[in-house]
């Protein structure tokens, strides 16, 4: 969810604070300046604030000063640096800042934990533009603030129960399967071919409601920090080719080649970057029914390996191309992207190749198909 004030209206809200009568000598005065901007930010129903160049305090609407526990007195004139405890990610606030009042730029939903004095701990989505009035002096930076925090707190409290449940479900599952064996063998030697095939079909649904659970607890481990990786040396060529020989002899749809090779062992988790591996080209396959085709591409360069597996299907339009590694999120767009899916692997994919400092992308264009490449640094 982003803030309520876009910059497509801060930029609105901009012409409207620009008075429209300008001195001859062209320099906004800050009475007219500001008597004008704290009409307008005190009708904004989230917190804002107007700052000078220095980042001193020009105005602050009546919302910020609720939200935030202060007077108008205690917060006008004040300089935004000196008016909280220092803190990493408050440093680093400043330091955007700073660097607006240097040029006619912006950022959006810079994310920040702080704990303030009178507030308490608050997680907040800034938002701030650098608003000219033509004379450098007269500038002035607008910031919105979103408070994030109750939202955050229920994710959390969701992602526990996630973890909770998972969990707890293990056990049955695994109970389950172990039964389910015993009567398969149990069957076969009486020979009772209707029990074997219903049990078949039983075990199958269990195997698929396992992966399901796998998926859960993956993304509950990468949702809170959780996601621990067995790190060795590997030989990532090999892997690559075991995995694609193993796709190969289960496929009949598609033909998977290899381009390129890797001689630099990795410092990773073997069976995390396979998982990578098996995602990307389960999609490939998964989402490229009218093709044959699928290439792996492996690519080595002084600090880092790049693995990427391509297919020639409808691929991703533009606006999905940001939001694909996002959980649960799925292409609706067509009929070709009906496949079946929770939207959790390459979500799943993504939080691993963080963990080992790498990067997932993905290159598509539309009836050209899809690359998605990950990189690897060899030194981690």
């Amino acid at each position: 969810m982003k803030s309520l004030v876009t910059f497509e209206s801060v930029t609105t809200l901009s012409q409207l604070m620009i008075p429209k009568r300008v001195p001859n000598d062209g320099i906004v005065s800050y009475a007219d300046q500001y008597t004008h901007i704290n009409a307008i930010i005190d009708a904004i129903h989230e917190p804002v604030l107007i700052l000078n160049n220095d980042l001193t305090i020009q105005s602050a609407n009546k919302v910020f000063l609720k939200k935030f526990k202060m007077t108008k007195d205690k917060a006008s004139g004040r300089n935004l640096a000196d008016l909280t405890d220092r803190s990493s990610q408050m440093e680093y606030l400043i330091k955007k800042l700073r660097k607006l009042s240097r040029n006619n730029s912006s950022f959006e939903e810079l994310e920040l934990t702080y704990r303030f004095r009178r507030a308490g701990e608050k997680t907040l989505l800034i938002n701030a533009k650098r608003i000219a009035y033509g004379n450098k002096n007269s500038d002035i930076i607008f910031l919105s603030i979103q408070d994030i925090t109750q939202r955050r707190l229920i994710e959390r409290q969701k992602d526990d129960f996630v973890g909770y449940i998972t969990h707890e479900l293990k056990t049955p599952i695994t109970s389950s399967s172990v039964f389910i064996q015993l009567l398969q063998g149990y069957h076969e030697k009486t020979g009772d071919k209707k029990s074997q095939f219903l049990l078949t079909k039983v075990a199958g649904e269990l195997e698929r409601l396992t992966k399901l659970l796998n998926s859960f607890t993956h993304v509950y481990k990468a949702q809170t920090g959780m996601l621990e990786l067995q790190k060795e040396t590997i030989d990532l060529y090999e892997l690559v080719r075991e995995t694609v020989e193993m796709f190969q002899y289960t496929t009949t749809t598609h033909t998977i080649s290899i381009e390129g090779t890797l001689t630099k062992p990795l410092f990773a988790d073997k069976e995390r970057v396979r998982q990578v591996i098996i995602n990307l080209l389960i999609n490939a396959i998964k989402y490229s029914p009218n093709s044959d085709t699928i290439v792996v591409k492996l690519q080595e360069e002084t600090k880092k390996v790049i693995v990427s597996v391509r297919d020639f299907g409808p691929g991703i339009p533009k606006e999905a191309q940001t939001k694909i590694f996002e959980r649960f999120f799925r292409i609706r767009s067509g009929q070709s992207y009906s496949a079946k899916g929770l939207g959790l692997g390459l979500y799943i994919s993504t939080e691993i190749i963080k963990a080992h400092k790498g990067k997932l992308r993905v290159e598509s264009s539309e009836g050209k198909g899809s690359t998605f490449s990950f990189s690897l640094p060899l030194k981690m």
